[in-house]
């Protein structure tokens, strides 16, 4: 809007301008020299017929502005091309992001754990069979429990020692969500779209609870500390819950500027 007003405003001058030497001009022949002298009731400073001759200027002002007219058409023209194309590169990125994030959506409602639990009581066994987000929770238990039992003396490696256990096991499925999340959010950290940052809110929003616990965990690890590079950028942890983590200083692994606006966390950066 700013632009266009400023357009606007530098026409108007440029044509004030040229009207108004032409006025002056006009002006000039009409007064002339001060120190000449009528002659034969002349016009002073003009001989007779010059300036009935001079309106033969008006062709050239009326030529200028036709001239500027079209410039202006053409300038217009090529904003409004400009703008047009900015459209469709927008609608193209946010159509490609859409589809992609359905894909990784597709992803997750794909998942499908089977785990056979022996009833002592019946004698019996019973198939349980855990689907899509609720993984996410199957999978966070299973760090909790390698974590109780890790032998490591620091804390990282503790962590190392946890999601080793759930990689070797859940690999397969694992390995195919961080891939689709990863190219999510690298294809709009890398568009020009002017409110990337917005749809970057629109994938954060579908994350569970305990899908951002595992995802933070893989975000520590060698083949998922690229990721941290656009859990930074789109704050992607800003909802992470610190009660469902190991330990609550965990945190302190990662940027804070991953965490967004999550104060509880930000808290423990002091």
């Amino acid at each position: 809007m700013k632009r266009v007003l400023g357009i606007s405003l530098a026409i108007a001058l440029v044509i004030l301008t040229i009207v108004g030497i032409y006025i002056a001009y006009f002006w000039f022949l009409y007064s002339g020299f001060s120190t000449e002298a009528e002659v034969n009731n002349s016009f002073i400073g003009v001989r007779a017929g010059t300036f009935g001759d001079a309106f033969g200027t008006l062709n050239a002002l009326f030529s200028g502005l036709a001239f500027t007219g079209v410039m202006i058409t053409v300038l217009l023209q090529r904003k409004d091309l400009r703008d047009g194309q900015a459209e469709s590169v927008r609608q193209q990125v946010e159509s490609q992001f859409y589809n992609m994030l359905r894909l990784q959506q597709e992803v997750v409602n794909g998942f499908d754990l089977q785990k056979t639990h022996y009833q002592t009581v019946s004698n019996q066994s019973v198939q349980i069979v855990t689907q899509g987000r609720d993984c996410f929770k199957s999978w966070a238990k299973i760090m909790e429990r390698e974590y109780s039992k890790a032998t490591s003396t620091t804390q990282e490696n503790k962590i190392r020692e946890a999601y080793r256990e759930l990689w070797d096991k859940h690999r397969g499925d694992l390995s195919l969500y961080f891939r689709s999340l990863y190219s999510l959010f690298r294809f709009l950290s890398e568009s020009n779209h002017i409110n990337k940052k917005w749809l970057g809110n629109v994938a954060r929003s579908l994350l569970s609870d305990y899908e951002l616990v595992v995802l933070f965990y893989n975000c520590l690890m060698p083949n998922g500390q690229r990721f941290q590079k656009y859990a930074t950028e789109f704050s992607v942890f800003d909802n992470l819950d610190i009660v469902l983590l190991l330990n609550p200083k965990d945190v302190l692994l990662i940027p804070k500027e991953a965490y967004g606006k999550n104060q509880e966390i930000l808290s423990i950066f002091g």
